[in-house]
């Protein structure tokens, strides 16, 4: 077996999101949901040994473990052949044994960033890995989100289940899905819990997208005690970025029983919206076209997003912004996942209804 050190692989991988190599550990981490990595080879076998770190929520006291989960998409680019729970911190994890010949795989982040972290440091393969074309092909989208986005808990059995990082499948979200149907290019920043924008008045602390989007990955950083690290816009353009928050920014709004605070509250938020959207603008530069949306759960804020767009198209004469809403949840047919989340099937129905309006709007160009 020959083995390739991380930091030898160059131009032999093609990195998928928002990765990033630590000369400390000599790892290339990819802990966004559906970042990694594309291979190829020649042989029968190949084996990946990755370094593996756990997360706790702060909140409740006694919460479990998290393990990271990872999956390999086969020559097909569609299907997982295989998945891990990574609960080692190092360990090898054989990606393909089959048949000799040339092989094409891809490697994926299947739960999300805050549940834990990956990293690859080193292939090992009974034959010889071979250059994999790094060039940009088609389009290249990326989904902000939350926990709607990650996939949380999308192959929990019903609404009453726990998360499990093991039921959380990033690779089939709606974002993964749509982002397959268009043939694009897809990348995902995505966090549980998160919203646009800090609360005017917080109750609970954490990091909100407005704290965390201009770094390539500020969790990692900080659970391996790096400074943050802001991620090179300039060369890794996206022809879509596509932003899905809101459902969480309504929290502060329900909190409060004054009914004249709550208010407050709701045009804090529309404030900090639009300065997001801005700062999305100026990362991505002017081509880029942002969609923002909001669904399939809450839409208490959808008017808040939908005026704060206008507005911003009207007063910028910014025309490559757009806003729609996603259909909610059908319950009779598609049910829940892990506590009250979107399911599988409304995952996968979301991808599609994604991709043809993402395709008609790309049409309208």
């Amino acid at each position: 077996m020959k083995s390739y050190s991380a930091s030898s692989l160059g131009q032999m991988v093609k990195c998928h999101g928002r990765t990033f190599f630590d000369t400390e550990t000599q790892a290339l981490f990819f802990n966004w949901t559906c970042s990694g990595f594309t291979v190829a080879f020649e042989g029968t076998r190949l084996r990946a040994r990755i370094l593996a770190y756990e997360d706790r929520l702060p909140m409740p006291p006694d919460a479990p473990v998290d393990y990271p989960c990872v999956g390999v998409v086969g020559e097909d680019g569609e299907t997982l052949t295989c998945r891990f729970k990574c609960a080692q911190r190092e360990a090898w994890y054989d990606l393909f044994d089959g048949e000799q010949g040339a092989h094409t795989l891809r490697m994926v982040k299947l739960s999300e960033n805050m549940r834990g972290k990956t990293g690859l440091l080193a292939l090992e393969t009974d034959g010889e890995l071979r250059p994999v074309d790094s060039l940009q092909k088609g389009l290249a989208i990326e989904f902000i989100g939350d926990s709607i986005t990650c996939g949380f808990g999308n192959e929990a059995p019903d609404r009453d289940a726990l998360f499990e990082t093991a039921e959380e499948n990033g690779w089939m979200t709606y974002g993964a899905v749509a982002g397959r149907k268009l043939g694009a290019e897809f990348s995902m920043i995505s966090v549980s819990g998160i919203g646009a924008g800090r609360a005017k008045y917080p109750r609970f602390p954490g990091k909100q997208m407005e704290d965390v989007y201009e770094y390539t990955d500020l969790y990692c950083h900080e659970r391996l005690g790096r400074a943050p690290a802001l991620w090179d816009f300039e060369h890794n353009r996206k022809d879509i970025v596509l932003i899905n928050l809101g459902t969480n920014d309504v929290g502060p709004v329900r909190f409060y029983q004054d009914l004249a605070v709550a208010d407050e509250e709701e045009a804090w938020f529309s404030d900090r919206y639009r300065a997001f959207l801005e700062t999305v603008r100026r990362l991505n530069g002017p081509e880029a076209l942002i969609v923002c949306t909001l669904g399939p759960l809450d839409y208490y804020l959808w008017d808040n997003i939908k005026e704060v767009v206008e507005a911003y198209r009207r007063e910028t004469g910014d025309r490559r912004v757009a806003c729609f809403k996603l259909i909610g949840v059908n319950l009779l047919t598609e049910g829940f996942g892990a506590v009250s989340h979107p399911s599988l099937k409304t995952q996968v129905r979301m991808g599609a209804e994604l991709a043809a309006r993402l395709e008609k709007l790309i049409k309208q160009e």
